[in-house]
């Protein structure tokens, strides 16, 4: 601090700062949110006072929050409200919002840079060069931006006085917002959303999937219905349905309104289970069709192919469905009528009926005002929409229901078009200002696609969005949490739960809420959307697309680039670029100097080859990047450079070779994702790792020096998430430092420690010293963790377990039954087949998803909220599990071992599991896998009652008598073992031992079979001595 300032100057400034800080931290629109505090810091700076740039500065602090203010009151009026001059106004200082940001990054990042403290060099003639160069750059810096500010508060001055001179008149009819408490915790069943009514059309679409006459020909069903109906919703619960029944294979993809077919049928070969490799992604689709059809050819297949637009493109994709008489099933969902008559048969989706309708509402707001007409009024307006009523109702649900009939008024008179629209609209408006933009920034995504949670709340950090809280207790990452979870408590998006049931990872948007975003973006200038084969085929695209209200030009803020298919786009193509603020692209290929040009650039998202890396070091106002390195050749040395870095994904495999050192230096970084790549060498310096202090979410896969790593890992704090793959063996030293740093990790809340090498049984005693964190909620580990040494007062959050281990036992499975919150275990690598465990009342009271190698005899009372079960059998196996105690089961996985039984043992098998499955009172659904199909005996049937006798000669080792014991566990239903062992040129103790191996092996068969030994040749036997 200068001497110019003095003591009370600190503290007027401070106060100022913190008063524009206080302003604007409920507020969100344009960059408002993230500029005050930014004009705070700028006050601070010695280099403001200087360069005569205090007077600006404070001017547009008083201004700011002035501008905020109004802005908010704008975004809550619907458009149809506002007048065109308040538009207009509201448009231009969205405008100035942004170029103020810039201007202000600008000068902290080009001024502040300073000559690192250890720069040396040996040539003072050279220093003294380098540092004219730099002071000279530097004022140049200053003059440049010090013209940016004044003329900024030059516009901000004229922008002011057009509101006084044009009344701002909207504020009185604007809609009051209603703060929603986030629903963190089962947070999908506090929505209330239930399957209200689909019970008739599943019955009646199943009767339509029957061949008449036992035939088995394919058969195709399409669903037709205007959007919003549920086709999706039926189709995914019919499909469920079949999977009880036995099917080859299973599939389920969305097709969209702009599909690229490629992508669509390496979707649907990867969820047949052909497991994606690099050769496909220059696949015709030809190639795709042959592949496919080869694969289904001869199999019973169940597909479901949703949210079908055109005809041709349906005609493509059926073209891969062979019809091999094996009854196969098809479902395809449309709005179009004309593609469902290319079709066997068509089932016209209909409207809920007022019942259904109004039970879906009351589900959803928890009210028991069902008989008030003011509701029958409501639920008459959303037409029987199930889309419309359940944004209708999470509009009401936390309204007094006096308040109820002011919102229907407004919906009623304020909008027009069709009804559906209308109310989501309204939901739009009602949202929290700082919820639109989170909203709105979904309209860049594709339709139909999967929204990964966390990848999103990370890019609305970078994008400044999400602003933190007063109390300074909530990381940013949990504001972002918070504004995910209200917007699907608002019914805004659709949760997306992987198979840990109960666990959102994501979300989707609805067709019909995208298109509505997408036009509320282009609106408010707040995304552009190009298509890459436009851009190509006309160049200037941008310029078109910034002509805006009135006839100004708009500046283009977000640019998404999407492309079916890979283009090629040179300089110059896009057209102006300096004030991009995020720029998103698929399928797309740059020329080498073109992202060098994105000046402002916050986010940068490319799934493509982007030339040469060394260009993004320009970008130095970088807050999140993610590059496909699949197609490149490395990361670049000096990624060091971009300081203001929060967030680095690089995704790919194989080809990029080392991540250079220089990302210690990323200070500010909360985000580091590099797993997928199998060749990637981390920095030996692990060191300096311990400078990411800021780090948040880590996820690395460890191929070498993990000693080292693991010492450094517990200097990160702040870690959140932990993801963590070792390619190399951890030994005991390692696996201790491992738990000494996994102790200074109080802040995890998921853990996943994976390696692909064997760990010593003495190395995993070492868990017995984890001290896990508070807040731990997912854990997943093949490290070998014995949940014997889970103890339940310490796992109080967990909801998630996955572990890999050798052997369960009951004490095993009492500790993991007192965890209080568990929804989702899964226990594999288990090689014990015949080990059997019983499941009593006590324990799992909330677990909804069990997966297992092991067998369990349930208990009454066990697992009461259980509804999916997975296990492994093998032909011959007790399949006895009682499993009608399990009073909330709905679905029921087995996996049948093929390998070396024979095809009628198998069968039989499966047949006594449908036996059981069908028996219970919920009646289940089943998917019965086959394990090593392949390895399956077909050349003869055998009975189960069929007695089994083998005849194996003995060889001169124990050793030997291994293949013999395998041999004998292929035959199931063995009841004798005749063995003859050849005494001569053996000893005695040779001898003993082959019978003893053949007692354990008879001991350990399943059925016990007779064992039957003769010894041949006893006479010539050797003495041990000998």
């Amino acid at each position: 601090m200068s001497s110019y300032d003095g003591g009370q100057r600190s503290s007027i400034k401070e106060a100022r700062a913190w008063r524009v800080i206080e302003v604007s931290m409920e507020l969100a629109v344009g960059a408002m949110g993230t500029l005050a505090p930014k004009l705070a810091d700028l006050l601070q700076d010695e280099l403001v006072a200087q360069m005569g740039l205090r007077r600006e500065v404070e001017c547009l602090c008083r201004e700011l929050p002035m501008m905020d203010a109004a802005l908010v009151e704008v975004s809550q009026v619907p458009p149809g409200q506002l007048s065109e001059t308040d538009k207009l106004w509201a448009e231009q200082v969205r405008e100035l919002s942004y170029d103020m940001e810039d201007a202000v990054d600008a000068f902290m990042v080009r001024v502040d840079r300073r000559e690192p403290a250890n720069a040396t060099d040996a040539n003072i003639f050279k220093k003294i060069i380098r540092k004219t160069k730099a002071t000279l750059k530097k004022v140049k810096d200053r003059h440049q931006i010090s013209d940016k500010i004044k003329d900024i508060k030059g516009l901000s001055k004229e922008l002011s006085e057009l509101r006084a001179k044009y009344t701002f008149s909207s504020a009185a009819h604007a809609v009051k917002t209603v703060d929603i408490d986030p629903r963190v915790v089962n947070l999908y069943e506090n929505k209330g959303k239930g399957l209200v009514g689909i019970e008739k059309a599943t019955e009646e679409l199943l009767q339509m999937l029957i061949n008449p006459d036992g035939q088995k020909s394919l058969k195709i069903v399409s669903i037709v219905g205007s959007g919003g109906l549920g086709k999706t919703t039926l189709a995914q619960v019919v499909h469920e349905h079949l999977k009880a029944q036995p099917f080859d294979c299973c599939a389920f993809v969305s097709v969209g309104r702009n599909p690229n077919i490629t992508n669509i049928f390496r979707e649907m070969l990867e969820k047949l289970g052909i497991m994606y490799s690099s050769n496909m992604t220059s696949w015709s689709v030809e190639r795709f069709c042959e592949v496919l059809h080869e694969f289904l050819h001869g199999k019973r297949y169940n597909i479901v192919v949703d949210d079908v637009w055109d005809e041709k493109v349906w005609k493509v994709i059926s073209c891969a469905l062979p019809d091999s008489n094996c009854g196969s099933k098809v479902i395809m969902t449309t709005r179009n009528s004309q593609v469902s008559t290319k079709t066997n048969v068509v089932y016209n989706m209909k409207p809920l009926p007022h019942d259904k309708s109004k039970e879906l509402f009351c589900k959803r707001t928890s009210s028991k005002n069902g008989d008030n007409q003011l509701v029958d009024n409501i639920i008459d307006k959303c037409d029987g929409i199930p889309l419309a009523i359940i944004a209708m109702a999470s509009l009401l649900v936390d309204r007094r229901l006096e308040d109820w009939e002011t919102v229907y008024e407004s919906i009623t008179s304020g909008f027009e078009g069709d009804n559906t629209r209308t109310i989501l609209l309204y939901s739009y408006y009602d949202l929290p200002s700082n919820l639109k933009p989170c909203l709105l920034y979904l309209s860049m995504y594709p339709e139909d696609i999967f929204i990964e949670k966390y990848t999103l709340i990370w890019r609305w950090i970078a994008e400044g969005f999400v602003h933190p809280q007063k109390d300074g207790h909530s990381s940013l990452f949990e504001v972002g949490e918070r504004y995910f979870n209200e917007l699907l408590n608002r019914s805004m998006i659709q949760p997306a739960e992987d198979e840990r049931v109960g666990i959102i990872d994501g979300c989707r948007v609805h067709d019909i809420l995208l298109d509505l975003i997408r036009d509320l973006s282009t609106k408010e200038n707040f995304v552009t959307i190009l298509d890459g084969e436009q851009l190509v085929s006309s160049e200037g695209v941008i310029r078109k697309k910034q002509v805006g209200l009135h006839g100004f030009e708009r500046k283009v803020r977000r640019l998404f680039i999407q492309s079916s298919r890979m283009v090629h786009i040179r300089e110059g193509t896009i057209g102006t670029t300096e004030v991009v603020r995020s720029f998103h692209s698929t399928n797309c290929w740059f020329e080498v100097p073109l992202l060098s040009s994105f000046q402002a650039c916050r986010v940068l998202v490319v799934d493509t080859r982007i030339g040469d890396h060394k260009h993004l070091v320009r970008l130095v106002h970088l807050r999140y990047l993610e590059l496909d390195c699949d197609r490149n050749q490395g990361i670049l040395k000096e990624i060091g450079n971009l300081k203001s870095l929060q967030t680095l994904v690089l995704r790919g495999i194989d080809l990029i070779t080392k991540l250079p050192s220089t990302v210690f230096e990323l200070t500010r970084l909360i985000c580091l994702r590099a797993s997928a790549f199998n060749n990637l060498h981390l920095p030996t310096d692990f060191d300096r790792m311990g400078n990411l202090v800021c780090l948040e979410e880590l996820e690395l896969r460890i191929r070498e020096n993990a000693d080292d790593f693991v010492v450094v890992l517990g200097k990160l704090t702040r870690l959140r998430v932990l993801k963590l793959w070792f390619s190399c063996k951890l030994n005991e030293t390692s696996y201790k430092a491992l738990m000494l740093s996994l102790n200074n990790l109080q802040e995890i809340r998921e853990l996943k420690l994976l390696s692909s090498l064997v760990t010593s049984y003495k190395a995993m005693s070492t868990w017995e010293h984890w001290k896990p964190p508070r807040w731990l909620w997912s854990l997943e580990a093949d490290l070998i963790l014995n949940p014997q040494l889970m103890d339940p007062s310490l796992f109080q959050c967990i909801r998630y377990v996955h572990l890999k281990m050798d052997i369960t036992t009951e004490v095993g499975m009492g500790k993991l039954a007192l965890l209080p919150e568990l929804l989702y275990l899964k226990l594999t690598g288990l090689e014990t087949y015949d080990q059997r465990i019983f499941i009593g009342a006590d324990g799992f009271e909330n677990l909804r998803v069990c997966a297992t190698d092991t067998k369990f005899y349930f208990l009454p009372g066990a697992m009461p909220r259980l509804e999916s079960l997975s296990f492994g059998v093998r032909p011959g196996d007790d399949l006895d599990f009682n499993l009608a105690v399990l009073l909330s089961l709905k679905k029921v996985t087995i996996k049948v071992s093929c390998y070396r039984y024979f095809r009628g043992h198998v069968e039989e098998t499966e047949a006594l599991v449908r036996r059981e499955v069908e028996d219970h009172p919920n009646r289940p659904t089943l998917q019965i896998n086959r394990g090593a199909e392949v390895s399956m005996i077909t050349d003869r049937q055998i009975k189960p009652d069929e007695v089994v006798y083998v005849l194996l000669k003995a060889r001169d080792t124990v050793g030997w008598l291994h293949a013999d014991n395998v041999i004998i566990q292929f035959c199931p239903w063995l009841l004798e073992i005749t063995y003859d062992i050849d005494c001569e040129r053996s000893t005695l103790s040779v001898v003993n031992g082959i019978e003893e191996c053949l007692r354990y092996i008879a001991a350990y068969h399943p059925k016990r079979p007779k064992l039957i030994i003769n010894r041949i040749n006893e006479d010539k036997m050797l003495d041990d001595d000998r």
